[in-house]
């Protein structure tokens, strides 16, 4: 007997199972016998080829997304200090204006020619006010971390439209 051949066999089940059976053939167009052969072929326990396949796919995508997800947020972390790092170099900078407006004030408010040492102060506090505001207005590179954000923005929305869509 080869796996093709038919065999009749008598089986039990309760009404409910039965009438719910019923439904479920007329609504695939299938006759009740054909219904029970579908979904006991259908629930054989292994999985097709095609399900093993998506299986892969989605952890596969479900690790990138996490991987995406640790970058993006060790992203926003640099970008938090790094906007902290320039709030904190825009006060210095402002500290050395103030001592710079202080000092130039008290020079041009002396009777008589400033002392040497006064002049060697003003000349340092001059030069690293210099420098501070040098190393500020140099291109900080603000809008291309900004586009990198977007980017992982747009890669986030791509990997979460991937998940939904894997578990449809």
């Amino acid at each position: 007997m080869n796996e093709d051949d038919e065999i009749r066999m008598t089986l039990r089940l309760p009404e409910s199972l039965r009438d719910r059976l019923k439904v479920w053939a007329d609504e695939s167009g299938r006759s009740m016998n054909a219904e029970i052969v579908a979904r006991l072929e259908s629930s054989g326990g292994e999985d097709s080829a095609e399900v093993s396949e998506w299986k892969k796919r989605f952890e596969v995508e479900r690790e990138a997304f996490t991987r995406m997800e640790r970058l993006y947020d060790n992203t926003f972390d640099v970008a938090m200090n790094y906007r902290e790092l320039m709030r904190t170099t825009k006060g210095q900078l402002l500290q050395y204006v103030g001592m710079l407006r202080s000092l130039a004030s008290t020079i041009l408010h002396l009777d008589g020619p400033p002392p040497p040492d006064l002049i060697s102060i003003a000349e340092r506090m001059e030069a690293a006010a210099t420098d501070t505001k040098e190393r500020l207005t140099e291109d900080t590179d603000l809008e291309r971390a900004r586009e990198e954000m977007r980017n992982i923005d747009r890669a986030v929305v791509r990997a979460d439209k991937l998940l939904k869509k894997s578990e449809e």
